[in-house]
């Protein structure tokens, strides 16, 4: 195998390895039951997966970009035509904002208690929950999405305070 072909496959799998982050990122097979009485469930607009998964989205993008910039062959052929492919099906793909009275979740990705929170800020179409240790999430959510969680915020982290 020479260096063209290591090269190729390289980039192939790059891209690969960002698009199972974004996909593993909202749904984990094995993840635990979400803990607590859900409270609501508010699906996600194409706008919001974009935004939830730009930083997923930039690399694979920037990946097949570049290489199809570079003079020669780089990729192999058809891989960027089918990696942008499953990137389109995965926008598609519906995901949600699960509240309870625990906490919130994306999916069946990651979940977050109430306790890690102090404070939240809302401006356009973000609702940022701010860590009470710096770490903090951006629920992308429409304005009619905003106002029916905006009582629950209220009472699950402003309480604290």
């Amino acid at each position: 195998m020479d260096a063209s072909e290591l090269t190729r496959y390289a980039s192939v799998v790059l891209a690969a390895l960002f698009v199972g982050a974004m996909v593993s990122g909202a749904i984990n097979p094995w993840a635990r039951p979400r803990p607590g009485r859900e409270v609501m469930q508010l699906r996600t607009s194409f706008r919001a997966r974009i935004l939830l998964y730009r930083w997923y989205l930039l690399p694979i993008l920037g990946i097949f970009l570049g290489v199809r910039l570079l003079p020669g062959t780089w990729t192999t052929e058809g891989a960027d035509v089918v990696s942008l492919l499953l990137v389109a099906g995965w926008l598609l793909f519906p995901v949600s904002y699960y509240f309870t009275d625990q906490g919130v979740g994306l999916h069946t990705g990651r979940f977050w208690t109430w306790d890690n929170f102090d404070s939240y800020r809302r401006a356009g179409g973000v609702v940022q929950l701010r860590g009470s240790e710096g770490g903090n999430v951006s629920l992308f959510l429409n304005h009619p999405q905003q106002q029916a969680i905006l009582p629950l915020l209220r009472r699950k982290i402003s309480q604290r305070r």
